[in-house]
Formats: structure tokens, C-alpha cells, sequence
């Protein structure tokens, strides 16, 4: 994979519109583009800086492929995916991690 392919992965993962993350990196939405298009174009060093943090991955991840998250990055996108779960799938979900805790244990 390269930086273009991790790239598309995690906005499409992430579900973010091409524009905003061209408008919040401060990059116009054609330069944008070069980098996830056919040219591939790679962004300058503060660029990929701005994108990774917008996309809560690491600029390693986005260039090698390697140390895809941080910790705090990880913990805030399992409180988002539990936040739109209803009610009753987040207590049966917390029953199952507490589950699995309990499990580890003995």
C-alpha cells in the first residue's frame, strides 16, 4: 500500500467528506485531491502533519504503513462507536466486556 492508498482507507474508514478535510487541513480541495488521485502526490511535511491529526492516525501510519493509531485516538473512536449504539446493544456490550475481563483473569 502506499501513502495514497492508506490515505483513501482512512477517509473512507473515517467516512469524512474530501472537502472538509481539505478545509480544516487549510490545503485547497484540488491539492487535496493529488494526493489520494492517479498523480499521488505526496504533501509537504506540516500538510501530512495537519492530515493524520484530522484523521487520528499517526503521519508514520499514513507514510509507512506503520503505528496506525494512538492510544487516545483509539479510546475516543470506541466511545464514538459506543455513543450511536442504542441503550440496550451498549449494556449487552458492556456485559460482554466485563465478560472477557473476567475471563483474562482466571
Amino acid at each position: 500500500m502506499t501513502f495514497k492508498d492508506r490515505l483513501r482507507a482512512e477517509i473512507e474508514y473515517k467516512g469524512l467528506p474530501i472537502k472538509e478535510i481539505s478545509k480544516e487541513a487549510g490545503i485547497s480541495h484540488n491539492t487535496f485531491l493529488s494526493y489520494i488521485d492517479s498523480r499521488g502526490y505526496l504533501p509537504n511535511v506540516e500538510t501530512a502533519v495537519k492530515i493524520a491529526k484530522i484523521l487520528g492516525v499517526s503521519v508514520e501510519y499514513l507514510v509507512t504503513g506503520g503505528s496506525s493509531i494512538t492510544e487516545d485516538t483509539e479510546q475516543k473512536h470506541l466511545l464514538q462507536i459506543f455513543m450511536k449504539l442504542s441503550n440496550r446493544d451498549r449494556c449487552l456490550l458492556l456485559k460482554i466486556a466485563n465478560s472477557m475481563l473476567e475471563t483474562e483473569a482466571d
